[in-house]
């Protein structure tokens, strides 16, 4: 019995730690944070990027999956925090100005690959979740959806 309540012990300190963490990257999947609660296609939608739509639903889609997927290990949720913070943050200071100064969308749509997306991707160095382009881009629409991101200066 004694083994037995040691590893029960052992079992609720690992839970705890990864319901700890899992608050952590719990913040970037609520839209709690932000005023602008508009949903992924409002914002598609006020910014002219209607011809995204289909595309963008996917590719947020598919990131939502990809991180349920890795609930269980704390590593993931780690990478993907970062990732998501590195989104967020890189956003805000590099593209939002121009969009905010009423820049064209090819000017926007350039920030965001050069600024965000790529930054994101080779942060990764080894990329032991096998993510690419798309799945960053993936991760910007979860994030939009979210209310981190837009392409409105609303």
């Amino acid at each position: 019995m004694a083994k037995l309540v040691e590893q029960y012990l052992a079992e609720t300190r690992a839970d705890q730690t990864l319901s700890a963490w899992t608050e952590k990257l719990e913040h970037f999947l609520t839209n709690e944070t932000s005023p602008d609660i508009r949903g992924l296609e409002e914002k598609l939608l006020a910014s002219g990027r209607d011809d995204l739509l289909t595309v963008a639903r996917m590719r947020k889609q598919s990131a939502y999956k990809a991180i349920m997927r890795q609930q269980g290990s704390k590593s993931a949720q780690t990478i993907y925090t970062f990732l998501m913070a590195e989104i967020v943050v890189n956003f805000e200071q590099s593209v939002l100005p121009l969009i905010q100064a009423g820049a064209e969308r090819g000017v926007v749509d350039a920030a965001m690959l050069d600024n965000v997306i790529s930054p994101s991707l080779r942060m990764l160095e080894s990329n032991p979740l096998m993510l690419d382009k798309m799945d960053i881009q993936g991760l910007v629409y979860f994030l939009a959806g979210n209310c981190y991101v837009r392409w409105d200066a609303c």
